[in-house]
């Protein structure tokens, strides 16, 4: 875990160590003429296997000042050894995850810190605690952006959100599970984009907004997992909602044309892009649905110009309500259309 004794010196020797459950220092203050002694003591209980006693005394005489760097040095490379043996030891134990995040509180070397938290997060996912993991983790990333285990982080956070984001648990209305995930999620896209199941925290924050009603938010998930994951086993998937939620935006009597327009034309693309995929058929289905929407607004943009008396108006959108109408098979809304043409014929003859 330690790379060189120099770096962990300059990390100690920057940031001052302060009192926590787990590292307890400071019980006792040490003078420059006991260091040798102390420093033996905690190199006896090393050897013994007491390392929680080891990091004790080591953390005292890492506060004591005027130390020759020999002997700070010597006593920074034993407090970086005591603190992983440490971690293994607590590691071991089912409940560990909370005496684990202590060492991420401390103000220790880098590698330790983020291998306690790493460990941390590990025994809370273990424990079914998904939204502390999701905490300690996001906590890791903000004191060292740019650690060694972004990668474990990364795939710890994706099993952390997708759990609580199917988690019904909440507390009032102050807290819920299923929001704590989606958080995660969010979290991981923004801070964790190179994570390999990227795509599925996109599809999985599309769906949540999707069954929130938030129409919008899931649209722009979909968009971002085909945008940024073009090769995702989840892109046909998510291409195909985006039209099928854009037309759910449009659900109303007063239709935005060029909405439906934009809903016909993805719809009509993705039919040519994945012909044999297994949602054709529900895909296929919108495309009607956007068409009859498209043929009864020109339906009833055709009758406004009846009443104000435009002919050249009425035509044009009823032949057009007609066509789209034949294209959707709908035969309803093709009579419509051609009783309003019908009734006009006389007039043009």
């Amino acid at each position: 875990m330690i790379r060189t004794t120099h770096l962990l010196l300059s990390l100690l020797a920057a940031v001052p160590l302060t009192a926590c459950s787990s590292l307890d220092f400071g019980k006792r203050t040490i003078g420059l003429e006991q260091a040798a002694a102390v420093l033996a003591e905690a190199e006896q209980a090393l050897t013994a296997g007491d390392h929680a006693e080891a990091l004790e005394l080591l953390g005292d005489l890492l506060r004591v000042e005027g130390l020759p760097t020999s002997q700070r040095s010597r006593i920074t490379k034993l407090f970086a050894a005591a603190a992983e043996k440490q971690i293994e030891v607590i590691s071991a134990s089912p409940d560990a995850a909370e005496e684990l995040a202590d060492f991420v509180n401390e103000e220790l070397p880098r590698e330790i810190a983020v291998s306690a938290g790493i460990a941390s997060a590990r025994s809370f996912s273990a424990l079914g605690k998904a939204e502390d993991a999701w905490k300690i983790l996001r906590r890791l990333d903000e004191r060292f952006p740019l650690h060694h285990e972004r990668a474990t982080a990364g795939r710890l956070l994706m099993e952390a959100g997708l759990s609580l984001s199917y988690d019904e648990r909440n507390w009032w209305i102050f807290w819920s599970a299923r929001t704590e995930g989606r958080a995660c999620l969010e979290y991981i896209v923004l801070n964790h984009p190179s994570q390999p199941r990227c795509d599925e925290a996109y599809k999985r924050l599309g769906e949540m907004y999707a069954e929130d009603n938030q129409r919008a938010l899931a649209i722009e998930r979909y968009e971002d997992l085909v945008l940024y994951h073009p090769e995702s086993e989840f892109r046909a998937d998510a291409q195909a909602r985006i039209p099928m939620i854009r037309l759910e935006l449009l659900d109303s009597p007063e239709y935005d044309r060029n909405g439906l327009l934009r809903a016909l034309a993805e719809l009509e693309d993705w039919v040519a892009r994945f012909p044999t995929h297994s949602m054709g058929e529900v895909v296929l289905q919108s495309r009607l649905d956007c068409l009859r929407r498209l043929s009864a607004s020109d339906l009833d943009i055709a009758r406004f110009y009846e009443k104000i008396g435009n002919s050249e108006g009425k035509l044009y959108h009823a032949e057009r309500a007609h066509e789209l109408a034949q294209t959707a098979g709908d035969a309803n809304l093709s009579a419509s259309a051609n009783e309003i043409l019908t009734a006009m014929e006389p007039s043009d003859s």
